[in-house]
């Protein structure tokens, strides 16, 4: 299958506007699947038949999104920035570049615009998560009619995976207590390797596997008296 690669990079974050195929389901989730088969009076006289499993199209590309927080339009060379990112520089090449996309200036806020679609007020968003207040368009409760590029991908035949940086979910659900339909698991990503908060260490970052917590590697040795922080 022919990759490509859909990048785009902007202002505080880094997005793709992503186009399904052609014949991709526009009504989410699929109905059910009419049987196919026969039930007769005796196993010999049916026709068993398994509901088919959604697949990408044939030449669905593969796509990547990738959002930098607190990093300006015109800060990596992909844009014409003085930073040189020769890897997103080779990505763009290959894929096509989008420089349109509204920045919130705030990163829970611009992340998950990205991930609606929509305006970081539609998706309870309007700060980041740890000033959360109840109000409508900033309490953090994202709503699940807010559906994610993730979602509509998985259900149109994709795999869908997260990596990094998080910091959407709100503040009193990051626990172990859960609950979890709004980590990155709950919104259509079927995996997720990161952290969930705002920042993290650079050598002892906070990760997670899933919902998981987990050991972060081990092979990095910090420099004494240095703290480095990903944020």
């Amino acid at each position: 299958m022919k990759t490509t690669i859909v990048v785009a990079v902007l202002g505080l974050a880094l997005g793709a506007a992503i186009t399904l195929p052609a014949g991709a389901q526009t009504v989410l989730p699929r109905p059910e699947q009419p049987f196919g088969g026969k039930i007769g009076r005796t196993v010999k006289d049916s026709v068993k038949d398994f509901p088919k499993m959604v697949e990408a199209p044939k030449g669905a590309p593969n796509i990547l999104v990738i959002l930098t927080d607190d990093v300006g339009f015109g800060a990596s060379s992909t844009f014409g920035g003085p930073i040189p990112t020769v890897t997103m520089d080779r990505l763009a090449k290959n894929g096509l570049r989008y420089n349109q996309f509204h920045t919130t200036a705030l990163c829970s806020p611009t992340r998950a615009a990205l991930l609606s679609g929509r305006n970081h007020h539609s998706a309870s968003t309007g700060i980041i998560m740890e000033l959360a207040t109840g109000f409508p368009g900033y309490n953090s409760l994202m709503s699940k009619s807010c559906g994610t590029f993730a979602e509509i991908l998985k259900q149109n035949g994709y795999n869908t995976s997260w990596y990094g940086k998080n910091h959407n979910v709100p503040d009193w659900q990051t626990s172990q207590a859960g609950p979890f339909d709004l980590w990155p698991t709950g919104l259509g990503f079927e995996y997720f390797y990161g952290f969930i908060g705002g920042d993290t260490s650079q050598w002892n970052p906070a990760l997670f596997e899933g919902t998981k917590p987990i050991e972060p590697p081990h092979d990095a040795k910090p420099v004494k008296g240095v703290r480095y922080r990903i944020g």
